[in-house]
Order: structure tokens, then sequence, then C-alpha cells
């Protein structure tokens, strides 16, 4: 027997179906920087400020494969956090021309602009590379 669904039921379902899409939602979304990077940010002069957080914006899509932060909690992808700069840079660039190739990389470094590689540099860059921030927490 197909039987719809009082109306009442079909609030009650939608609210319940709304409040788990909404709760797994959160635990994608980042939780914002830990002490010692807000103190990090706090301690740039404001150009760098700017460039930093310009650079946590557009790392967003990276957290995916890369981390949060830049450190990677799989062994296909490298950790970024402590990286130089120049070679973040250069990676990019490579992959946004072609001459780098990776079936993921390569769609989202052409979506980048100049300004936008310099900024993802720049934030990789001031992140606690892994072995440092594991060493962190032991202590």
């Amino acid at each position: 027997m197909n039987k719809a669904l009082a109306p009442a039921k079909r609030v009650t379902l939608l609210t319940a179906v709304t409040v788990m899409a909404l709760s797994s939602l959160s635990a994608c979304t980042d939780p914002g920087p830990d002490a010692s990077q807000q103190q990090l940010v706090a301690s740039l002069p404001e150009p760098q400020r700017q460039l930093f957080t310009q650079g946590q914006q557009k790392a967003y899509s990276c957290t995916a494969c890369h981390g949060r932060n830049g450190i990677s909690s799989h062994p296909n992808y490298p950790n970024l956090a402590g990286r130089s700069e120049g070679e973040l840079a250069n990676a990019l660039t490579a992959y946004r021309s072609g001459e780098r190739k990776h079936a993921l990389m390569t769609p989202q470094a052409r979506g980048l602009n100049d300004a936008d590689i310099t900024a993802l540099a720049y934030y990789f860059s001031l992140q606690t590379p892994a072995a440092s921030a594991a060493a962190t927490q032991a202590d």
C-alpha cells in the first residue's frame, strides 16, 4: 500500500533531513584558526596579513585533498604546510600552464590567477609542517 505521508509527518521528516544535512555540513567547515595561527596572523604587518587572509580563503578548496592547514591525512596527497613560497608558486604555475600535469591539480590551477597563486603560496608556506605539528602536540 502506498499512502502519502500526512502533512505533519512530512514537515517532521523534512525538518529531520534538514538538520542532518546541516550537521554534516558543519563537519566540513573550518572551525577557524587555532591560537598559534591567530598569534602568527596578528604579528604580520598589514599587507602580509591581507595576503595571508586571501590565501586562507582561497585554500578552502585545497583542504579536501591536502588537509586543513595543508597537512594531508592521505598518502596520495602531499603536505603543503611549511613548503617554500617559491616551490608552491612554481608548482601551481606549472599546473596552470599545463607544463606539469595531474588529473586533479591541472583543472584546479587553471582557475587561479597570479594573485591567487601568490596568496596560496604565502598562506601554506606559513603553516606549521606536519612533523613539527606532531611534535608540538606530543609535548
